[in-house]
């Protein structure tokens, strides 16, 4: 452990000025959310109580040019899952950012650790994935996580379906960043930065499976 020095994140959040520049509110949201996917997508790491407070801004003056850096304080609540769950994690928040819902539905549905679904409740949960996903049309499951997490949690208490925690946490870490990242950039491009952890995590896995096409419009 070691002390930290700096200025809470959420001060860039809350005000641009001299000091908290549009320049650097643009450079902490593409900092911290390819932070949080590396170590989600590459890492096999969460940070489970993820929030402005935990975040400390301060610069490297180490480096030439002196850049922002993010700290991620208190990871008293973390969860590691180990390289095959790290892997079913990968394949189900990667088909969701693919916007392949159905693949996302059944790999739900086949990691679950107990599942009482029967075989239409597996077919109805899978359908219904792929129907959030694909009436998503202007967005990504990283552009509005937290509707897809309420409508996924709905479908899963509907038919049954037991839904991993690991995925739970994952996808609400994504959803605090992505929130923060929205705020200080509005105009980010989350995909172009969460896409290619996806592949290389993928790959890591030496898993196969190239980006839905749909997704190159959303660039």
């Amino acid at each position: 452990e070691r002390f930290v020095e700096g200025e809470p994140m959420l001060n860039f959040v809350s005000r641009e000025d001299e000091h908290h520049s549009k320049k650097d509110r643009e450079e902490l949201a593409t900092i911290g959310l390819k932070t949080v996917m590396e170590m989600i997508f590459l890492h096999d790491f969460v940070h489970a109580d993820l929030h402005p407070g935990n975040m400390i801004v301060d610069r490297n003056k180490s480096v030439r040019g002196q850049p922002l850096r993010v700290h991620m304080i208190d990871c008293g609540l973390t969860v590691e899952l180990g390289e095959r769950d790290h892997m079913n994690l990968v394949k189900i928040l990667g088909s969701l950012i693919k916007r392949d819902g159905y693949a996302a539905g059944k790999l739900m549905v086949d990691t679950a650790k107990k599942c009482q679904a029967t075989e239409l409740d597996v077919e109805m949960f899978c359908r219904g994935i792929e129907k959030i996903c694909l009436d998503d049309e202007e967005n990504n499951f990283l552009e509005s996580v937290g509707d897809y997490i309420t409508d996924i949690c709905y479908l899963a208490c509907k038919h049954k379906v037991k839904l991993e925690a690991a995925f739970i946490n994952a996808a609400l870490a994504c959803e605090i960043m992505e929130g923060l990242a929205s705020s200080l950039y509005p105009d980010m491009k989350v995909q172009s930065v969460a896409l290619p952890m996806v592949l290389k995590a993928e790959m890591m896995h030496g898993l196969k499976g190239l980006p839905n096409p749909r997704l190159w419009s959303l660039k």
